[in-house]
């Protein structure tokens, strides 16, 4: 069982984890789309010490505190907003997740998008999309039984 030194550090944890928000930056697949105009209202846990009366050995009286924890509010500048840049999509539901590229048109034939418009193809398939189907007998490659 938590002992009474080790209650206090689980609940700084708690806080410090849950409180943590995360920070995106501009990077190659996250672009910046605005500013939130003017600041924003957001919740944050509070810490409130309360005087607690206790009874002690021998029956006496002792004072001591509690903590408590409850929800605030504060305004805050207004931050950056963030979205995929063009040709990026999210990944995951976290908004700086932009890791699937997005080819338009889309590859084909078992093709896979490796940077916005660019398609791997797989062996036999070849072109912007994957479209063209490579004639392996014309080149005089050994791997042609027909």
């Amino acid at each position: 069982m938590w002992g009474s030194q080790e209650l206090p550090l689980v609940w700084f944890l708690v806080l410090v984890v849950g409180a943590t928000e995360h920070v995106y930056r501009p990077s190659r697949r996250v672009c910046a789309v605005g500013v939130a105009r003017g600041p924003i209202s957001e919740s944050f846990v509070q810490r409130v010490y309360q005087p607690l009366l206790t009874t002690c050995d021998g029956h006496r009286a002792c004072s001591t505190y509690r903590t408590i924890y409850r929800t605030a509010y504060r305004r805050s500048p207004a931050r950056p907003q963030f979205a995929c840049c063009p040709g990026w999509k999210r990944t995951s539901g976290l908004p700086g997740a932009c890791g699937a590229a997005i080819c338009q048109p889309p590859c084909g034939n078992g093709g896979s998008c490796v940077h916005p418009g660019h398609c791997h193809c797989p062996a036999g398939w070849q072109g912007d999309t994957c479209q063209t189907d490579v004639d392996e007998c014309s080149t005089g490659g050994a791997g042609c039984p027909q």
